[in-house]
């Protein structure tokens, strides 16, 4: 009898102990909807491109309409492709993982955009934000590669009488040759510094380069910096550096004639429409676009054209008109 009392009562204290019932508790508790974000690389370089992966989760018996998208909350940086999401359905819930390829533009720490996720569960709707990500961007994340030491020489080797003549000529010739090249090199900097490119020759140069491209999207960011580029050789402002939204406020500030501004504004809309296609975009579609971004360049540069034309003719025109009047004097 006093045995199975010590066993009844070792029995109850495993049952009742704060271990065993944080257990129960963990068990009863229900699961919830998760986001996870990642980034990899977390360091990289100006122009390089990150992948942001961002892991939706929600167990069985809770509801997500419509289906989670990053695309929204990563409308204001450069992305350069997105694949279409991966979906998993099990008994235990569903999973969506969906990969975004950022392209870095400025150098610093890059804090991603924080995607949200809102589901209807058994006690109503719940919404949850992802944990910060931050991304080092510089300009250089590569280590300095120096030379091997070279080691020391304490007496230099004799050379022959019947060496150094040759060794000094070839000396000579291969100083010659350096200065030679060096002076060509200047001599052409010199002269591309003295006749830069005009904004519309290097919108032209850019375009030429960029429907060498096989891929839609590509075509179209490349089509889309140029044209950005041109904005802001023209009117003064780091085009290539700002995003469409940016380009389209500052055109609104600057003075130019509203179906100029909004056809350049409308067109860089549309081919940064070109990122968020999910399937691969063939080039040969999106060379009408190349044709209305030359058709829109060539308005504005034929306006800036008969604008200095009249400006350089108003003085001439306003001295015959000072003559007559002082001959009717």
């Amino acid at each position: 009898m006093d045995k199975f009392a010590v066993i009844l009562g070792l029995i109850l204290t495993l049952c009742f102990s704060p271990a065993a019932l944080a257990t129960a508790a963990a068990a009863d508790a229900e699961p919830v909807p998760t986001i996870e974000m990642s980034a990899t690389p977390a360091e990289t370089e100006i122009g390089k491109t990150v992948v942001v992966t961002v892991t939706y989760r929600w167990p069985a018996g809770w509801s997500v309409e419509p289906k989670p998208d990053p695309a929204p909350d990563f409308r204001d940086a450069f992305i350069s492709a997105m694949p279409l999401p991966q979906d998993t359905v099990t008994a235990e819930g569903a999973r969506r993982v969906v990969a975004l390829t950022l392209t870095a533009t400025r150098s610093g720490a890059w804090a991603l955009p924080r995607p949200t996720l809102t589901a209807n569960g058994p006690k109503g709707p719940l919404t949850i934000t992802a944990a910060p990500v931050i991304v080092q961007v510089g300009t250089s994340a590569a280590p300095a590669k120096l030379p091997p030491p070279i080691g020391l020489r304490l007496q230099a080797p004799p050379v022959t009488q019947a060496r150094w003549p040759w060794l000094v000529g070839g000396g000579v010739i291969a100083l010659s040759l350096i200065a030679v090249t060096l002076l060509f090199i200047l001599r052409r900097r010199h002269a591309a510094a003295l006749i830069p490119l005009t904004p519309a020759q290097a919108f032209t140069r850019d375009v030429d380069a960029a429907q060498t491209a096989t891929d839609g999207k590509d075509l179209g960011a490349q089509l889309s910096l140029a044209l950005r580029r041109y904005c802001g050789a023209t009117w003064r402002f780091d085009g290539g550096g700002a995003t469409v939204r940016e380009v389209a406020a500052t055109l609104g500030r600057r003075q130019l004639p509203d179906d100029e501004r909004r056809a350049l504004q409308r067109l860089l809309e549309r081919l940064d429409e070109l990122r968020w296609s999910p399937a691969e975009l063939p080039a040969d579609q999106v060379l009408p676009l190349v044709a209305d971004a030359a058709n829109a360049v060539a308005t504005v540069e034929r306006r800036l054209a008969a604008e200095a034309a009249l400006t350089s003719a108003s003085p001439s025109s306003a001295s015959p008109a000072k003559s007559s009047s002082g001959s009717g004097t």
